[in-house]
């Protein structure tokens, strides 16, 4: 028996609740997925790439610092902008941007990647299609997250984010020393999650991630053959088909403080980000 999204329009239009549902608990591993794809775009805009380079904080701490990235993000998601810890990871996110070379463009963009690519994976591997409330949620949560960031006005509609990414790529996207060098440094971190049988494949399986073969090329990688993205993507379908049949996560996919490779005894939000 398939099962329904407990998704309900809530009173009042809480576009940050239904977000937080699709991340933590409706699309756990495709949401997942879909923040990977978006880590790894930002070394294919060069400009960008050398930007990240320069700090030297993922060369020297390419683990902690994948992480960070998505402990950021998922106490903001799980606890909400106005909570103390919410709050705290905003002002962190506005202290390490402050003085970071870059467009407001650029920045946009990195703002549009965790927008616009996770759910394109969720869309193209997901359990099941996302719905329009769920879009205008996640773009609602991401307008917000930018005003509180200082950014500039963020499109309004995922098809307006979409198409802003997309014209961004197709003026910026590229190859560069610095985004090789800082695919080489990190990649482990997706190693470390991979099964143990495909970490040899790891930027194989990076490469069929990406949903451009230029972006591939960008990073370095060799783009994947279509032999190997044919059974690729029939495995994600067999996931689909699997995850539809069984009942929603009741549990989510992200506890605040809670341990995790890069912290073996839980964090304190001290922990988290560059050091000083």
């Amino acid at each position: 028996m398939t099962h329904p999204s407990r998704l309900e329009r809530p009173s009042g239009d809480d576009w940050f609740s239904i977000y937080r549902t699709m991340v933590l608990y409706d699309f756990q591993a495709e949401i997942h997925a879909g923040f990977f794809v978006s880590y790894y775009r930002n070394f294919a805009i060069p400009s960008i790439a050398k930007t990240l380079a320069g700090r030297g904080e993922m060369q020297a701490r390419p683990l902690k610092r994948s992480y960070d990235t998505g402990i950021v993000i998922h106490e903001i998601i799980a606890n909400g902008f106005d909570s103390d810890r919410g709050a705290a990871m905003v002002e962190l996110l506005r202290r390490v941007h402050k003085g970071v070379p870059g467009t407001s463009e650029d920045f946009l963009y990195v703002l549009m990647t965790l927008l616009v690519l996770p759910l394109r994976w969720v869309d193209a591997h997901g359990w099941r299609k996302l719905t329009p409330l769920e879009e205008d949620a996640a773009v609602a949560f991401y307008s917000e997250l930018g005003r509180r960031m200082g950014l500039g006005p963020a499109p309004s509609t995922f098809f307006g984010a979409a198409k802003f990414l997309d014209d961004y790529e197709a003026r910026h996207l590229g190859p560069s020393p610095e985004g090789v060098a800082l695919l080489d440094a990190t990649v482990g971190a997706l190693q470390n999650r991979l099964p143990r049988m495909l970490r040899p494949l790891t930027g194989t399986v990076l490469a069929l991630m990406m949903d451009k073969p230029e972006v591939a090329v960008a990073l370095g990688l060799e783009p994947s053959p279509v032999w190997l993205r044919v059974p690729f993507n029939a495995a994600l379908r067999l996931r689909a088909l699997r995850t539809r049949m069984r009942a929603l996560p009741t549990s989510p996919s992200f506890t605040p403080g809670g341990v995790m490779s890069a912290y073996p005894d839980g964090y304190t939000l001290d922990m988290i980000g560059p050091r000083a």
